[in-house]
């Protein structure tokens, strides 16, 4: 399980995002509890053990604690592979909870893929990508399925196009970039636990797959800052397109979210640079 932030009910401002920010605790009791309870629905219906990985900000949210037994946590930031870290052949299936929709979508709320500060839009194959399905591409490489999202309501359209077979459950629905609507809590999770059912069901049944592209995978980059363009330019095998927008082939998926780690890193310290320039 890959659990995301400002996909999750409850979280709609930018003070709840950080544990610098003033409510933040309330949003770990948020996605602590989200936390716990889809992994015991996970094991209460067959699975073993659930690795969760903590994929926000500093990727250290979740209280572990609170957390049943058979589960393994996965946190701390920087790490290779970020959201799918530890990710390999091994598993049955994987779940995307909390996540949000790619940068560039219209009326979704925190709308970003990998780094709002960094990245304007991202193509992969032309494929304008999520943090979802750029996620679910590395997955893919290992044979894992994508078996359920749950998020933010304009995600739904990734899953129709592209995981057809992965279950969608809305959390939330954006209204601009920082409003959003919920229900109530019990309903979310009333919800959110008809999803795990069947995307257990289908799991079971056959009916999922790995999702993949075509290779070699093309990877392309709209920054929002020229500088950050720069930067990116001095790697080997980049490719600078125009002000704003590199390209880059690469052979796999894990290849191209080692390249988008990096530069998000790349344009950090640009962007901290930039007080002595």
């Amino acid at each position: 399980m890959s659990i995301d932030y400002e996909g999750l009910p409850g979280i709609a401002s930018t003070s709840m995002l950080s544990p610098r920010s003033s409510q933040y605790s309330r949003s770990v009791k948020i996605v602590t509890k989200i936390a716990k309870i889809v992994a015991e629905e996970l094991l209460k219906n067959g699975f073993d053990r659930v690795v969760i990985a903590d994929s926000h900000g500093s990727m250290t949210n979740i209280d572990y604690t609170e957390l049943p037994r058979n589960t393994t946590l996965i946190q701390g930031f920087p790490r290779p592979y970020s959201m799918v870290s530890e990710l390999d052949s091994s598993f049955k299936a994987i779940l995307f909870i909390g996540y949000h929709a790619g940068a560039g979508t219209q009326y979704a709320i925190l709308d970003h893929t990998y780094s709002g500060r960094t990245f304007y839009r991202v193509w992969i194959n032309d494929i304008r990508v999520s943090e979802y399905l750029l996620n679910s591409l590395v997955a893919g490489e290992y044979g894992v399925p994508p078996i359920l999202l749950a998020g933010d309501s304009y995600l739904e359209e990734d899953v129709k196009r592209y995981t057809p077979w992965t279950v969608f459950v809305p959390l939330k629905k954006g209204i601009s970039r920082y409003a959003a609507s919920y229900e109530s809590f019990d309903e979310v999770i009333e919800e959110l636990k008809k999803g795990i059912l069947m995307a257990i069901q289908r799991l079971k049944a056959g009916e999922v797959r790995p999702f993949i592209v075509n290779k070699p995978m093309i990877l392309k980059i709209e920054f929002r800052d020229s500088i950050f363009a720069d930067a990116a330019e001095i790697l080997p095998g980049v490719i600078r397109e125009d002000a704003y927008t590199i390209r880059y082939k690469a052979n796999n998926a894990k290849e191209i979210l080692g390249i988008i780690e990096t530069l998000a890193l790349v344009a950090a310290g640009v962007y901290s640079l930039r007080q002595y320039l």
